[in-house]
This record gives structure tokens, C-alpha cells and sequence, in this order.
């Protein structure tokens, strides 16, 4: 495994982050050097998805005591773990981390926390995070932080956003991503069968961004 190359070392932990065995998946971010790779994952992103995957996983099993102290020090520098001294937080404040730790907070409790993270979300306008703000402002407009908000204005924001996702499956260097993003947002609009579509052929495309790993969460959330 020391020797295997940073793609297969990245599916493998993810895979392991998907079944729930993270002990086994963090275990071999140690003892490896990840080179940086032109075009390729950066590792970073993997270890801020398992560690977010762990978060959420303690949460549904009921234990909030160490799924809150996962989701608060997700962007952290961990001893031995060269690549997480920087780099983390860009990571940390997307839209779909804060709206996933907005849930975890919301779940076990923390609703001010949980807000807040949800406020952040909502704050993103790139066609790759538009889905996420609008989960987003939905759980803030449930809990009455927000007044109602204009369905059709969201409807046009991501009708936009899967437009610009579908035009960058052809021109991107990361059409996998894309793709994976336009099945998000067709699914988003009541397309489910074009959804389907895009999904099957995010997973034949090559995999960028963690787009095979995304593809799979949403299919399983069907």
C-alpha cells in the first residue's frame, strides 16, 4: 500500500468512508507521501470529506458528543499530517460542507450553530453550490430565520446553474464533476430520470473532484 498510487490510495479511502469504516480510512492518509499531481485530487479534499462523513456518521448513530467535537475541529492541523498545516480552510467553507455540518448541528441539538452554518451556505452563487445554498435557505425558512422566499426566483437560480453545469460537461477539464453537478441540480428540479442519466455517466467519465465518490452518495440518497 506505500507504494500504490495516490488515485487508487484516494478511491480506497473513500470506499472505506462510504461503509463507515473510518478508522481503517484514516489510517492510511498516515505513513504515505501524497505528491501533487497535475489535474489530480488533491488530498486534502479527501481528508476533509472523510473527516465530514465521520461527523454526519456519529451523528445519525446518536453519538453528538464526538460527532460535534469532529464537525468543529474538521479544518484542523493534525500531529504526523504534513498536508493538513494549510490549505484546509477553502475546503472547510464551501457551501455543502456548512450546509452537511448545519444538519449535524441541527440534529443534535445546536440550533444556533446550526444556523449559522446554514447562513453561510446560503451566501454561494457558483453553479457547483447553488443546490447546497438552496438546502440551505430552505432549512432557515423551516425554522423561521428567514421569511418566505420566492420559489420561482429559486427556481430560475437553478434552472441557471444546471444550464452552466451542462454547458461545462463539454468544455471543463472536469466534466465528471459537472456532470455529477447537473444530475444534483436535475434532480433538484423534479428531473429524476435525467438525473439518473447524468449520474451513469459521471461514473463512466474520469474521475475529478471526488466526482465518483459524490455520484455514489447521491445515488444511495435516492
Amino acid at each position: 500500500m506505500a507504494e500504490a498510487p495516490n488515485p487508487l490510495i484516494f478511491e480506497l479511502i473513500l470506499n472505506m468512508a462510504e461503509v463507515g469504516d473510518f478508522d481503517r480510512a484514516i489510517s492510511l492518509f498516515h505513513n504515505h507521501f501524497f505528491p501533487r499531481e497535475e489535474g489530480g485530487t488533491n488530498v486534502r479534499q479527501v481528508w476533509v470529506e472523510v473527516q465530514l462523513q465521520r461527523a454526519l456518521s456519529l451523528t445519525k448513530q446518536g453519538h453528538c458528543t464526538e460527532a460535534l467535537e469532529a464537525a468543529q475541529t474538521l479544518g484542523s492541523e493534525v500531529p504526523g499530517l504534513a498536508f493538513t498545516h494549510d490549505g484546509l480552510e477553502s475546503l472547510v467553507k464551501s457551501a455543502r460542507t456548512n450546509y452537511l455540518l448545519g444538519s449535524a448541528y441541527a440534529s443534535c441539538g445546536k440550533s444556533e450553530d446550526a444556523r449559522a452554518k446554514f447562513d453561510l451556505a446560503t451566501s454561494a452563487s457558483s453553479a457547483d453550490q447553488v443546490h447546497w445554498a438552496w438546502l440551505a435557505t430552505k432549512e432557515l425558512v423551516a425554522a423561521k430565520v428567514l421569511p418566505n422566499v420566492n420559489q420561482q426566483t429559486w427556481q430560475d437560480r437553478l434552472q441557471a446553474a444546471l444550464t452552466d453545469a451542462a454547458n461545462r460537461t463539454e468544455t471543463s477539464a472536469y466534466p465528471s464533476w459537472w456532470m455529477y453537478t447537473a444530475g444534483l441540480l436535475e434532480r433538484e428540479l423534479g428531473k429524476s430520470q435525467e438525473a439518473d442519466a447524468r449520474f451513469q455517466k459521471a461514473l463512466l467519465l474520469p474521475d475529478r473532484m471526488l466526482a465518483y465518490h459524490f455520484t455514489r452518495l447521491a445515488q444511495s440518497k435516492q
